[in-house]
């Protein structure tokens, strides 16, 4: 019997509507999502549960993803984990020399595109 071993994406993201639609649909394409709607949240989690992606909102109500980027960028414990910044507002110019994110997805988004640029990060 063949077992499929699921990659594991840690999320934070403060829009309920957009988080639980994340988590259903990466769910039903077999990724173990943990996720998590503010920085003190996400900063409070098990450290010991490292995931294969970090998939992060730039404007969160106690702080922003950028900030977590950066600090997931200069952890060696996170080490070649790759970073995906999700913005509504923001632009991949504005803030790349900051965190050096691995990619950049605008909102509205299609997921299609969200997932294969998922795939694609962790396939790096």
């Amino acid at each position: 019997m063949l077992s499929i071993s699921m990659r594991k994406i840690i999320l934070v993201e403060d829009d309920q509507a957009i988080r639980e639609f994340l988590v259903i649909f990466l769910e039903s394409e077999y990724y173990a999502v943990r996720s998590f709607s503010t920085v003190n949240e996400f900063l409070n989690r098990d450290q010991s549960y490292l995931p294969d992606l970090y998939l992060f909102d730039v404007m969160l109500p106690d702080g922003s993803g950028i900030d977590l980027c950066k600090e997931i960028k200069q952890s060696h414990h996170n080490n070649g984990i790759p970073v995906i910044i999700m913005s509504a507002h923001a632009q991949l110019n504005q803030f790349k020399d900051l965190c050096e994110p691995d990619d950049f997805i605008a909102k509205p988004f299609d997921i299609d595109m969200v997932l294969s640029r998922i795939k694609f990060a962790i396939k790096k």
